[in-house]
């Protein structure tokens, strides 16, 4: 015993070296050699004001976190900026590991897509086929996906009726759900109406189908398949099992301060993915591989799923949210939770990649600053010529 406690203690001090030197590890606890990477000449002005705008941003303290810019998966800026931990003055580096709130969403649809793509479900299925006792009916998985299924909030019952020092799981939100039964707020297919709620149900319904927990269906089958040793789903109890992770701070004047450890971090799908910058391009390039994704699956998540909205306002797909940007073909997604903000934005016609992650819940205003310096000059020559 004292033996195997030697061997963990090893590993975990290969993992906080690596992280230290700001190099990353892989799942031996190994060091990621340093790359080094070109940026095309034609992009290089775009960069150095990309730069100016995160090292101002930092130094007027208003941004604290790690940024990835990238062109046809060539990272073409990266830098990390600010505290890990605020009270032990921890710093930030590019493999820093965050709760990524929102963005996680892709993962889940992803999960549900690849179901799909085995044949295991179909989207028109619907809830009650893979949870009987789920009390509205006709929701359909696609319903979920689309945030089209009109039902409530789950913290609305858990924080009436759940024990705030328990940790609450995916399972134990349903049979809450069952139990209180709580009015839906639109009939299914109604309209779209974004709540957590969908995709904390479709983790568990990636879980009855599999039968297998969420956390393991995603490292078998999205996370180890595309090398992301770094990503993985938190459950809200093993955090030691997450190297590089960084804490989540919420602002109070005139300090940041550590967030606590919520009981509905238990409740994964809706949130809970922790993950790098590195690590999640390494999802952006996979998802233009037919191999990992067909296309004709892939292509329903990126296609608006609420035709009554108007054109120039933002859709959501499947994990996706679909923009009206006019310049290229954005598809992205904000998160939120605990002290954490991220952002995660894919340009699909150009392949030109965003990815800011920070643990302080301030505003996040660097993503659209990044989207107008690397599309500025479309948008200096869609302006008429005197």
């Amino acid at each position: 015993m004292n033996y195997l406690k030697g061997l963990l203690g090893l590993f975990f001090i290969l993992c906080c070296w690596s992280c230290d030197l700001g190099k990353g590890s892989n799942s031996s606890g190994d060091p990621i050699p340093e790359t080094i990477y070109v940026i095309p000449p034609e992009l290089e002005p775009k960069v150095e004001k990309i730069k100016k705008l995160v090292d101002q941003q930092s130094r007027k303290g208003l941004f604290n976190g790690v940024v990835l810019v990238a062109d046809y998966g060539n990272v073409i800026y990266v830098n990390s900026n600010g505290y890990a931990n605020y009270k032990r003055k921890e710093k930030l580096n590019d493999y820093s590991v965050f709760q990524l709130a929102s963005v996680s969403k892709m993962f889940t649809a992803t999960a549900i897509m690849l179901l799909k793509q085995s044949g295991q479900l179909s989207f028109d299925d619907t809830v009650t086929n893979y949870l009987p006792l789920f009390p509205y009916k006709d929701v359909t998985i696609r319903n979920l996906l689309n945030h089209r299924s009109g039902i409530p909030r789950y913290m609305v019952v858990s924080d009436e009726f759940w024990p705030r020092d328990t940790m609450m799981t995916n399972e134990e939100m349903h049979d809450l759900m069952v139990a209180h039964c709580p009015e839906p707020y639109y009939p299914s297919n109604y309209k779209f109406n974004y709540q957590n709620s969908n995709y904390a149900y479709l983790a568990l319904i990636v879980e009855k189908v599999s039968n297998s927990t969420f956390q393991t269906f995603c490292r078998d089958s999205i996370f180890e398949p595309l090398e992301m040793y770094d990503t993985r789903v938190f459950n809200g109890k093993d955090s030691a099992d997450i190297p590089c992770s960084v804490t989540g701070h919420i602002y109070r004047r005139p300090r940041s301060v550590n967030a606590y450890n919520n009981y509905i971090n238990g409740v994964v799908g809706d949130k809970g993915v922790y993950s790098s910058v590195y690590d999640l391009l390494k999802f952006d390039q996979a998802l233009y591989d037919k191999s990992f994704i067909a296309d004709s699956i892939l292509e329903e998540a990126f296609a608006p799923g609420s035709p009554e909205k108007k054109s120039n306002r933002v859709n959501y797909g499947f994990g996706w949210r679909i923009s009206p940007f006019e310049k290229d073909r954005l598809v992205f997604h904000y998160g939120w939770w605990n002290g954490f903000k991220t952002c995660f934005m894919r340009y699909l016609n150009s392949r030109r990649t965003i990815i800011v992650l920070t643990n302080r819940d301030r505003s996040l205003t660097l993503p659209k600053k990044i989207q107008e310096i690397l599309f500025e000059e479309e948008v200096n020559d869609s302006k008429p010529k005197p």
